[in-house]
């Protein structure tokens, strides 16, 4: 373990990163997306050693030829390493469930809770708040981000650094599956805190004497006491990274891939993406991949897609989980 369980780690995070670029980069050339899943990881290892120690010699000396007498000695040894590592292409309910459907409102909304940040969370994740909508990518068009869903992520964004913001779950009756619901204001509620809340509720035509909130998925109803998101899917999110490639010109004159989108400052998650591209493969790279003889690749130091890139590979864990149990069998001699 000490010796091959953080080189595995490595390298199939390093696959992953190739994986979702190369999907990525496909989008914009409208080839389809194609995702190969590790399943697991069997390491197989067999040492053998053997020595060996032989003497020879003329007996009473008659061969005439002096002394004979050899002693032979010899050492022999073989190492093998021979790990089994299953693949599965994400097909079928797994590709729908994995990739076409929307990411769980309750996965995303309880990463409020463990710490991530919720700007970050809301711009790159959900699609819309009570009606409010985000920046949205269609196939040659762009719909700017509206401005009351950017000032309702800063609200909830600023409450979450002030510990006034909580997803709770819990039952109406004894015999309903438990809701999620979304709390307001802290312990100690300060004028800032108030008034951010007093002003959330404007823009979400929320009940002012409530305090908490139902949360649910889908289309927003006409209720004061609810909030209703629409969340992206790693589909759409992958999209709007792609809109962002720097596509070689040829490319695009020859109608070989589509137009991308221009940089869009309105949303600072998305906005942030820079892939470039190259006929020579990049010396310092977070991650980069050839295709159709170019190079397409994200700038080590370019912090803002390096994180757009990890949230996109930890929304994967966010995803409901619909890999099929595995059948693989390990047959262990015995000697």
């Amino acid at each position: 373990m000490t010796a091959d369980r953080t080189g595995y780690n490595a390298s199939i995070t390093e696959s992953w990163k190739q994986q979702l670029l190369l999907n990525i980069v496909k989008i914009r050339y409208v080839e389809p997306l194609f995702f190969v899943d590790v399943g697991d990881i069997v390491a197989a290892y067999s040492l053998e050693t053997g020595a060996n120690v032989g003497f020879s010699g003329s007996m009473f000396g008659l061969s005439g030829t002096g002394d004979t007498s050899r002693l032979e000695l010899g050492i022999s040894g073989k190492y093998t390493d021979r790990p089994t590592i299953t693949y599965r292409p994400l097909t079928g309910t797994a590709f729908r469930k994995g990739v076409v459907s929307p990411i769980p409102v309750r996965n995303i909304l309880l990463g409020l809770n463990s710490g991530i940040s919720a700007e970050f969370l809301f711009e790159m994740s959900v699609r819309g708040i009570n009606g409010l909508r985000n920046e949205a990518h269609l196939p040659g068009a762009h719909l700017p981000v509206q401005s009351a869903f950017q000032r309702v992520v800063q609200i909830i964004s600023r409450l979450q650094m002030l510990d006034a913001v909580r997803v709770t779950s819990r039952s109406l009756q004894s015999d309903e599956p438990p809701i999620l619901v979304l709390a307001l204001g802290g312990w100690h509620s300060s004028y800032e805190t108030n008034a951010l809340v007093r002003e959330l509720q404007d823009l979400l035509g929320l009940d002012p004497a409530l305090n908490e909130y139902v949360l649910t998925a889908g289309h927003p109803v006409r209720k004061d006491n609810v909030i209703a998101l629409q969340t992206f899917s790693l589909m759409q999110m992958l999209a709007a990274v792609a809109a962002r490639i720097q596509i070689p010109e040829p490319d695009l004159v020859k109608g070989r891939a589509i137009p991308g989108a221009s940089q869009h400052p309105e949303t600072a998650g998305m906005g942030a993406v820079a892939v470039k591209s190259s006929s020579t493969r990049p010396d310092q790279a977070f991650v980069s991949v050839r295709y159709r003889d170019h190079w397409f690749w994200v700038d080590d130091s370019d912090l803002g897609t390096k994180r757009v890139f990890s949230f996109i590979m930890l929304a994967f864990t966010m995803l409901e989980d619909v890999r099929a149990p595995s059948v693989l069998q390990l047959t262990i001699p015995a000697q």
